[in-house]
């Protein structure tokens, strides 16, 4: 899992498909209409949601084994809570036509996060997380989630050039630094 501030991006990932990704996001405002919108085919794509935050019996625990979930807030807030799926019994098998697997509630506590605008959350498969719970007070949330092949993401670590831990001066000559 990874939770950061937006102007720190840049510091993650170094490949063609996370460039994509970090000019979607910069670019993204919550008036944008939901849907599906695809950055480069199947392999990473990105869906656009109008939700409202409510309390964990109205929301999901889940995780996902094809898909690296990118979370990013446009307008609201909400508290999104994490356990690492080996601590968890799922409800019922994995369902790979929709990449998911839902899992009982759980009796340890959770990582929580609380995302904004400005923030975002990277959620791998080994982390199951329950999205949309109220983080001060209910509100509509319009977010956007990006899915990116697992694959993409392994093919990309495996090659030091494009895996996690871009030096500093990387960063900065790709104009994405800390200010």
């Amino acid at each position: 899992m990874i939770v950061d501030s937006l102007a720190n991006v840049g510091w993650y990932f170094k490949a063609d498909w996370w460039r994509k990704v970090v000019e979607f996001i910069r670019t993204a405002h919550p008036a944008l209409p939901d849907g599906e919108h695809a950055l480069q085919g199947r392999e990473v794509f990105v869906r656009i949601l109008s939700l409202k935050t409510g309390p964990c019996e109205h929301t999901v625990l889940e995780s996902h084994r094809s898909y690296v979930d990118i979370h990013v807030v446009l307008d609201g807030q909400e508290t999104i809570e994490v356990w690492p799926t080996h601590l968890l019994t799922p409800r019922n098998g994995y369902d790979s036509e929709r990449d998911v697997t839902f899992y009982m509630a759980p009796d340890g506590p959770p990582a929580v996060i609380d995302l904004r605008p400005g923030n975002f959350a990277v959620f791998f498969p080994q982390d199951a997380h329950m999205p949309q719970l109220v983080c001060e007070v209910p509100c509509q949330l319009k977010k956007l989630v990006v899915k990116t092949s697992v694959e993409l993401v392994r093919a990309n670590q495996a090659r030091d050039e494009n895996c996690l831990g871009s030096t500093e001066q990387d960063v900065r000559a790709r104009g994405e630094g800390r200010t």
